[in-house]
């Protein structure tokens, strides 16, 4: 019984975020040669875990920039990924190595067939 109240006190005490991970969800149209981006910032190490949904009639490009992200080309590339096609749209799921607490930013290039726009969807976690 005595184990249960300390148990009932803790949750009252710590809260909810302390075990919360981050998530963001980012929706945009991007115009054919342009691109798109989104930057946040962790306040701890981070291992983040992406998904990116875009169309099939395209190539589209993920970047990860950041005075501590990798160097290098693009993270994702679904001309050269192996991404899963559904309905029209290409699902790239990708996972990265802990990197140190900062700001990052995700970039989003998109070339069209046709110029044509692309909706696309980004979700990342750590």
């Amino acid at each position: 019984m005595r184990i249960l109240v300390v148990l009932g006190v803790l949750a009252l005490v710590v809260p909810a975020s302390a075990f919360a991970k981050g998530k963001v969800f980012f929706e945009d149209t991007v115009p054919s040669g342009r691109s798109s981006s989104i930057t946040f910032d962790t306040r701890q190490t981070a291992s983040f875990r992406v998904l990116l949904r875009v169309p099939t009639q395209g190539r589209a490009r993920l970047f990860l920039t950041g005075r501590t992200a990798p160097r290098g080309g693009p993270l994702i590339d679904t001309k050269r990924s192996a991404c899963e096609g559904a309905a029209g749209s290409f699902y790239c799921r990708r996972s990265y190595e802990k990197l140190p607490a900062g700001t990052y930013t995700w970039r989003i290039a998109w070339v069209g067939v046709a110029r044509i726009p692309a909706q696309v969807e980004l979700t990342v976690r750590w």
